[in-house]
């Protein structure tokens, strides 16, 4: 084999020539690309997705738990500023206040619970786990910032075609 550039004959295998220096083109010099499993791939994916939906959940129920707190304490107790006040209050704000934040804790130790279910069910590599988790997501995603994040990111994961049949063949049997 000789070099293509000046034409000094070449060792076997080498990368470049001693003569001019340049590269010799062929198999040494190609860049070998390993193309990752992507059952392998979804794998690590899923496995991220079990602890973040975990501990996004146990912490959106200890938000649930401050916010009926904040409502049971902090509000009367402006109430009662207020109420010492010689302004009218057209509304009854306070009133809906703590209807709002009773539906507010509600609506987080609902989509904590959830998301604990979802969690648990994808580390354990379930196979409702993937549908279950996708419910979730899509119930999150209006939960800014966090439970945005969460459930774009699971639904770029596991909402596509060849994520389910991927999924399938990590699902641990019922």
């Amino acid at each position: 084999m000789f070099c293509q550039h000046c034409g000094s004959a070449l060792d076997e295998g080498a990368r470049f020539c001693k003569s001019c220096g340049n590269a010799v083109p062929g198999p040494a010099n190609t860049p070998q690309f390993i193309v990752p499993d992507p059952v392998q791939v979804l794998s690590n994916h899923v496995r991220v997705l079990g602890i973040l939906w975990l501990v996004y959940s146990i912490f959106h129920i200890v938000m649930a738990a401050w916010t009926l707190a904040f409502s049971h304490y902090f509000l009367p107790a402006m109430q009662d500023a207020f109420s010492h006040s010689n302004i009218p209050f057209p509304f009854p704000i306070f009133r809906f206040m703590h209807v709002f934040y009773a539906l507010t804790a509600i609506y987080g130790v609902a989509t904590g619970i959830l998301g604990i279910f979802a969690g648990a069910a994808l580390l354990q590599r379930k196979r409702t786990a993937r549908v279950l988790a996708i419910v979730a997501a899509f119930i999150c995603v209006i939960s800014i910032p966090f439970g945005t994040a969460i459930g774009v990111y699971t639904l770029v994961i596991l909402l596509p075609g060849h994520a389910a049949r991927a999924y399938e063949q990590i699902a641990t049997p019922n």
